[in-house]
This record gives C-alpha cells, sequence and structure tokens, in this order.
C-alpha cells in the first residue's frame, strides 16, 4: 500500500518509537533468561529439556512463540526457576510476565500478516450460499447446498479474513456436489406444472408416543400441537399430515387453508407448572419437513418458519397462506410459543390438579393412564387443527426466476448455447470473461455432447462448470501493480461483499462495466445500498462477527431455571434487538457512541417482559420491535442488550471475568492476553455462600495475574447486575447482594453499570476505533495490523467534530485509501 510523504514520515517515528521500547522489552527478556534461566537449560545438559544458549526472543516462529508461552506459564505457576535456584525479586515475575505476553502478540501479528494487502480469497460458505441464491434467483430456505462444506476458521469472530480461508480436496469435492444440485433445482422445470388440490379432515396422527392416547381421546380426529418447536424431546410439537407425508409434487407457491382454534389460554393450571407464557395469544406456525430427512415429529436440519398466524382463542377459524414449498416437502404445524416439557408434564398435572379432573380417571396410575386422562379432560394449552385444504403450485409468472436467470427466453435453444453460457459466466465472475475463459467453457460444453449428453444437458453441465471456477469461488483483488489500486470490477465487488454479502446487483454491476465507479459514484452506491434491505446482510455479518453473537445459543440457559428463554424464543428476539439498533444508527446516521450513550434500543414484547418494562411497554404484536426508553440508565444502548449478555455467560452462571474480557475486547479494543495454560477456572459457589468477587480474591493476590485481572474484573463486575439470559437481579441468591462496584487502572471509580458507562464515554476515541477497525476488517477481509492505525485515525478525524456519525463511519471507510487498493 502506498503512502502520502507525510504517512510515510509518521509511520517511520511511530515505528522507530515502538522499535525502541520493543527492544527494551526484548532486552529485559534476555536478561532474565540469562540470569535465571541458562544454568540449567543449556545445550550440555539435556535434564533441561529446553535450550536457551542462543535464545532470540524476536525471532518470527512457531518454536519462539511456544517458548515463550511454557516461559509464561512456568512463571505464572511460580514452578521456575526452582525453590533451590536464584528466585527474582518481588515484582520482577510479573514483569517478566507483561514483557512475554507483549512479545507474544508482536511475534504472532507478523508471523500473520499479509504485509497490509488483502490476498486472494474463496468466498465464504455464506457468501457462497448468498451469491448462488442472487445469481441462480432460487429459494434456498429448504436446501442448504453448502451443508457438508467445512467450518471457516474465524480470526476474532471474523469468517471472511483471506489467508485462512484455505481450499481443500474435500472442499473442492462439495463444490462439484453443490453446483450438480443447484443447476439441476434451477433448471428442473421445462414446462408450467399442473394445479392439484387436497383435502384433509380426520385420520390426523400424532407422533408414536401421543398417537395411542389420541385415538382414545378423539379418534384422530384432531392434530393438536403441545410442546414449541426446540422443546427438549418434543411431544407434539409437528403437526405432520400423514396422508401427505411424501409432500408436494413441485417446487412452487401453495395455498394453505387450516382450520383451528386455541384452545385453555385460560388453564386452571399455574403459568410456572406449564412453563409457558399465558399471556400473549397462541402462534400457530408453518415449517417445511421431508421425510427422507428423518422424522416429521422431530426437529429437522432446514426448517425455516414459512409463516405464522396468532390463533383466536376457544373459537374455530380457517386461517389462510401462501408459503413456498420445495418439491417433496410437507407443511408442518406448530405451536410456535407452545410448552417445552409435554413429555414429562402429564403426569405432573395429574397428581398436581388431581381434583380437577373427573373422578373416574384420577385414580390413574402410569404414564399412559395419566397421559389419556389429561388429554382427554384435561386443561392443557393447545391448538387444535380440525381440517386443512392445500392448492398449488399457483403459477403467476412464466418461466421461472431460476429459469430466467440462466435462459432468459425460458426455452433452450442449441443454436444460443455459447451466447447463454457467456453471458451467464459474466455474471458469475462479476466481470466480462476472457476469450480464453469462453474458450474452455466452449470445449466443455462440446466434450459432454461428444460423448453422448443431450445438447441441453451439455449446457447444464456447463453452467456447473462455471460455478466451479476460481474465478466464481474466489475475489480477486485485481489491480495495478504500480498503484496498487484495484479494478472497477474489483473495487465493485468489494463494496457488494461488504455492505450486501453477495455478487454486485444490475446497477453496481453496470457502472464498473463502464468504468464509472469514480469517487461520487462510489459514494452515491454506498448510501444506495446501505439503505436498502439488502444492507441487512451486513448488519448481520458484521454485528454478529463484532460482538460474538454467531456463538449465541452454543451455550445455551438452563431449561430449569431460564424456562422463559424457551418459552418466548428468545434467542431470535435477542439477536434482532442489536440488529435493529445497528440499522438504526446507520438509518439515522447516529453517533457511533450511542451504542454506549443510549438510554433507548429496540425491543418486542418479549423482550419488555424480560427486561420488566412490560407494563409501560404495553401490548403489541410480539415480533413487532419498537424504539422504547429505559428508565434505568443500566438497561438502555449496548451493554443492557440480552444478546450480548447472553453470550457473554455459560447459560448457568455468569463470570465477571469473561464479560470483562469481552468488554476489553470489544468495547476498548484491547483484548486481554490469554491466562496461562494451567491457571484454574473460577467455579462458581453454586451454595451462595460466596460472591464471585470474593472467589476472584485468589487470582488477584497473585502477582502473575494481579496486573490482567486489575483491567479485567471491574468491568466485569459492573455487569453482574445481569443474569445469564440479560434478566436484572440484585443478588445471586441466599442473601448474596451483587456489588457491580469496581474501580479502573486508572484510580477513577463507579458504583454500577451507568457510572462506568460516563467513564468509558470519556474515553470513547478507544470504542470508535476498536468499532471501525473491525468495521474495515470484515470489508477488506483481512487482519488490520499496526500500520493501518494511521489510515483509521486520518479518516475517523474530520468526523470527530460531528461525534463520529455512523453512516459516514461508514462512507469513510469505502472512500478510504485502504479500501480502494490491494
Amino acid at each position: 500500500m502506498l503512502l502520502s510523504s507525510s504517512k510515510a514520515y509518521l509511520l517511520a517515528c511511530l515505528m522507530a518509537c515502538w522499535s525502541l521500547s520493543a527492544r527494551a522489552d526484548e532486552k529485559r527478556i534476555v536478561d532474565f533468561v540469562n540470569q535465571y534461566c541458562v544454568d540449567c537449560h543449556h545445550d550440555d545438559d539435556p535434564s533441561g529439556q529446553r535450550t536457551f544458549s542462543d535464545f532470540d526472543p524476536r525471532k518470527p516462529h512457531l518454536d519462539t512463540l511456544i517458548a515463550l508461552q511454557e516461559m509464561v506459564d512456568q512463571l505464572a505457576l511460580q514452578d521456575m526457576p526452582p525453590p533451590d535456584a536464584e528466585q527474582p525479586a518481588a515484582g520482577e515475575r510479573a514483569e517478566l510476565i507483561d514483557d512475554l505476553s507483549a512479545q507474544m502478540v508482536q511475534l504472532q501479528s507478523q508471523l500473520d500478516s499479509t504485509g497490509g494487502q488483502t490476498v486472494l480469497r474463496r468466498l465464504t460458505r455464506r457468501e457462497y450460499l448468498a451469491t448462488v441464491r442472487d445469481l441462480l434467483a432460487l429459494d434456498l430456505r429448504m436446501v442448504d447446498p453448502t451443508i457438508a462444506f467445512p467450518a471457516e476458521r474465524k480470526v476474532q469472530h471474523l469468517d471472511n479474513v483471506g489467508d485462512t480461508l484455505v481450499t481443500s480436496g474435500y472442499l473442492l469435492d462439495q463444490y462439484l456436489d453443490a453446483a450438480d444440485q443447484l443447476v439441476e433445482k434451477a433448471l428442473s422445470a421445462t414446462e408450467p406444472p399442473q394445479q392439484q388440490s387436497w383435502q384433509f379432515r380426520g385420520h390426523f396422527r400424532q407422533q408414536p408416543e401421543l398417537d395411542g392416547a389420541h385415538r382414545k381421546a378423539f379418534d384422530f380426529q384432531y392434530m393438536c400441537l403441545y410442546d414449541a418447536p426446540l422443546a427438549d424431546k418434543p411431544e407434539g410439537a409437528y403437526g405432520a399430515i400423514h396422508d401427505f407425508e411424501h409432500g408436494v409434487p413441485h417446487d412452487g407457491v401453495y395455498e394453505i387453508r387450516v382450520q383451528a382454534q386455541a384452545l385453555h389460554r385460560d388453564t386452571p393450571y399455574k403459568e410456572s407448572d406449564l412453563q409457558i407464557d399465558l399471556s400473549q395469544p397462541f402462534r400457530m406456525g408453518i415449517r417445511p419437513g421431508k421425510l427422507e430427512l428423518g422424522s416429521l415429529h422431530n426437529l429437522q436440519s432446514l426448517q425455516p418458519l414459512l409463516a405464522e398466524v396468532e390463533v383466536a382463542d376457544d373459537q374455530l377459524q380457517w386461517y389462510t397462506f401462501r408459503v413456498h414449498l420445495d418439491q417433496g416437502f410437507t407443511p408442518r404445524f406448530t405451536f410456535e410459543n407452545g410448552l417445552n416439557a409435554v413429555r414429562g408434564l402429564h403426569g405432573r398435572l395429574h397428581r398436581i390438579y388431581n381434583k380437577t379432573l373427573p373422578e373416574s380417571v384420577r385414580a390413574g396410575k402410569g404414564i399412559v393412564a395419566n397421559r389419556n386422562a389429561m388429554l382427554k379432560h384435561g386443561k392443557v394449552p393447545q391448538i387444535r387443527i380440525h381440517e386443512i385444504t392445500i392448492k398449488g403450485p399457483l403459477v403467476e409468472d412464466w418461466p421461472t426466476a431460476s429459469v430466467a436467470a440462466i435462459i432468459p427466453s425460458g426455452e433452450f435453444r442449441a443454436d444460443d448455447a455459447g451466447q447463454l453460457i457467456r453471458q451467464f459466466a459474466s455474471k458469475a465472475y462479476r466481470r466480462p470473461i476472457t476469450d480464453r475463459e469462453y474458450a474452455t467453457l466452449g470445449r466443455v460444453y462440446q466434450r459432454r455432447v461428444k460423448t453422448g449428453h443431450s445438447m441441453f444437458q451439455a449446457f447444464k453441465d456447463t453452467v456447473k462448470a462455471v460455478l466451479c471456477s476460481p474465478s466464481f469461488l474466489y475475489l480477486d483483488p485485481d489491480c495495478d501493480s504500480e498503484s496498487e489500486q484495484i479494478s472497477q470490477h474489483a473495487l465493485a465487488a468489494r463494496l457488494a461483499y461488504f455492505l450486501t454479502g453477495s455478487m454486485p446487483d444490475s446497477e453496481l454491476r453496470s457502472l464498473a462495466d463502464q468504468g464509472r465507479l469514480d469517487d461520487k459514484a462510489l459514494l452515491q452506491q454506498t448510501r444506495r445500498l446501505l439503505a436498502s434491505e439488502r444492507s441487512d446482510a451486513m448488519i448481520t455479518g458484521f454485528t454478529d462477527a463484532w460482538l460474538g453473537l454467531s456463538e449465541l445459543g452454543g451455550m445455551p440457559p438452563d431449561r430449569g431455571s431460564f424456562w422463559m428463554y424457551y418459552a418466548s424464543s428468545l434467542e431470535a428476539d435477542m439477536r434482532a434487538e442489536t440488529h435493529a439498533f445497528m440499522r438504526h444508527l446507520i438509518a439515522d446516521n447516529v453517533p457511533v457512541d450511542r451504542w454506549l450513550s443510549a438510554d433507548y434500543s429496540f425491543i418486542n414484547r418479549d423482550l419488555a417482559r424480560l427486561y420488566r418494562v412490560q407494563e409501560q411497554f404495553g401490548t403489541q404484536s410480539p415480533a413487532e420491535l419498537r424504539r422504547f426508553q429505559f428508565s434505568d440508565g443500566r438497561r438502555g444502548g449496548l451493554l443492557g442488550q440480552a444478546s450480548v449478555l447472553t453470550v457473554s455467560a455459560n447459560g448457568i452462571e455468569t463470570s465477571p471475568v469473561v464479560r470483562g474480557v469481552w468488554m476489553l475486547e470489544n468495547i476498548l479494543g484491547t483484548p486481554a492476553p490469554s491466562p496461562p495454560d494451567d491457571v484454574p477456572a473460577i467455579d462458581p459457589d453454586v451454595r451462595g455462600a460466596k460472591s464471585v468477587r470474593d472467589l476472584l480474591q485468589k487470582h488477584r493476590a497473585s502477582e502473575a495475574c494481579a496486573g490482567c485481572h486489575r483491567k479485567i474484573d471491574p468491568l466485569g463486575f459492573a455487569m453482574e447486575c445481569f443474569d445469564p439470559i440479560g434478566a436484572m437481579r440484585s443478588s445471586y441468591g441466599r442473601n448474596v447482594n451483587v456489588d457491580p462496584s469496581g474501580q479502573l487502572p486508572n484510580g477513577s471509580e463507579f458504583a454500577d453499570l451507568n457510572e462506568l458507562k460516563q467513564l468509558l464515554l470519556q474515553r470513547k476515541g478507544f470504542f470508535v476505533r476498536a468499532f471501525t477497525s473491525k468495521m474495515m476488517a470484515y470489508a477488506l477481509g483481512r487482519r488490520m495490523e499496526p500500520t493501518d492505525r494511521i489510515e483509521i485515525d486520518a479518516l475517523l478525524k474530520p468526523l470527530e467534530s460531528e461525534d463520529y456519525p455512523t453512516r459516514q463511519v461508514i462512507e469513510a471507510i469505502v472512500m478510504s485509501p485502504m479500501f480502494k487498493q490491494r
């Protein structure tokens, strides 16, 4: 990357100062090793296992990193120097651990460096999926061609860092299988399918555990839904039509009409016994299922919510849906906010509410008898379906969008094969194809014809070859070798994948084709894409990577203690709140530091209940998010959002260390070094005899641990006012109160999270830089390196007087030299 003379001079000064500091640290390491280590660890004494005779802490090699980490571990455990050897003075051990940790960070940065350039990188799994969806105009909710792709290695939660996106022989095989699946699906319909109708009334079989009881109770007259779709060991969660288990005959849109009613929302049973939120109307959903993927009564790998509706209490009504179904998929009906443990519920309710049952069934014994009694005579909340009709596919346009994406006329003619191949390849490669590339694809087509395939099959196989080409699978930062300025088409692709996670749309591609993507056009396109729904991909992808929300759900909360998390499907709502806040900052061009200073957020009815503001929030659609201003200063903005509070907990308890480390990395951009390998974890005292603050005292008492814990613990203590799913709390139970106060390393004290926020705002420059650096890394697909700090500060400087408006920060990233160069 070329720098102006002034920037180059500043960089040289910065590097010189940094080099002097680094040499001082390295000298202390070498002096320490010579004084305390080499007597035992030298070439002539194999008992020392490792030699330090010619140890050079500056050598950028994996062996050096391993040696430094071993030294940190041994010093932290105080196993070295051995008791009978000379010991370092008080504080000297801790100082060296800091030096060794800093040296490890520096060497790791050197090993990972790409020279401040974006390397040729392949599409990530999510980018590939979005690209083939847009390129082929396919609905991929029921098909995931990437399901067998290996997971991306993440760097600081980013999945698109180019030098880590390796391509293996296994992945190449998956690309071949995916291309075959996608093209055959896109071109499967060569003529309009005939519309059909089906009607189902009675013979509604339930899953095996409920089938016998339903025969006795209702003679299969109804389909009854009990559990929520994500219930543990669900029973009555997925209502499948057994007489339609092989699904629809064609891909397409189908009209589904359902006659249903919600029963027993006014049940006499306690909400805590049922573990369901009875304040909400019951919601019936439709999720697809395929017999080939497993039992239609259980969770399947792909089962998106296609539609949902609130069902009226008691009253029998018809509900109409129009949903897309892939061939072979059948609609399954769900109770979206249903129960979470029906399997063991009937017996418990039979025992607790025995007197509410007819006398003839009160004495029932055993699981089967209790279930039969409760199904027929009990008041278990449920959605009951009486009749279902299905009609389709509803053909409104022909050819289909997926056929038109490859063959615009909808009819394949052999004479047009060459032109169709050129057009499709140019679109897929995100640039005009070269004559050499066209000739290669032509040979593929001709070879398939000569080996006995039909011309149409040969054409399809050539399209598959396009999807397996490096020109499609890789984003090439093609550039001028002298200026390092990337080409117009590379710039269009970089902008599109940054802001939409997919290929350039027609308007952006047209500008690149005409060579008109200058600074003015680039800014206009940035604003256009940010204002469109397509930028939801960036909001989701970046926000999840920056805050680690891709790990949300990785350690699910305990179902007993936090049943509301499951009863209200809060995980999706938590993500939606954070994404909505990011969308607001962009749309309204709000300062970036509003993440820290806001006294509001965007919540729905379920989150309002979690946050205990449901009375002020009011009633409305459960999924709809709206802005809500909190009176409690701890709740507004990012640090009061349940998403980050849940992802920084372990599902059972909270840890100030985990949340403090999360704060250092994501809020201040100063990540803590990894702890020594053999330092034991701190287990919470489940008896409630001690607070986590008390348990951390032994770590802070250790010289080796104190330095980091002085930075980590206070930040984490402030967030202890929230439990593992983000609800407010004042105690851990057993009369052990939460103490959210703390003192920062600079001596600043705070009483709670609200006061800590004010202190963090005094350092908002760190937060803004951390936010911008992570977004730049996401945009470029590479790590940020020490030399990038100057350019990050340079693009932020003009926005300082305006308090760093979020949309303008994103625009500054796009308009920066870093974005337009390799």
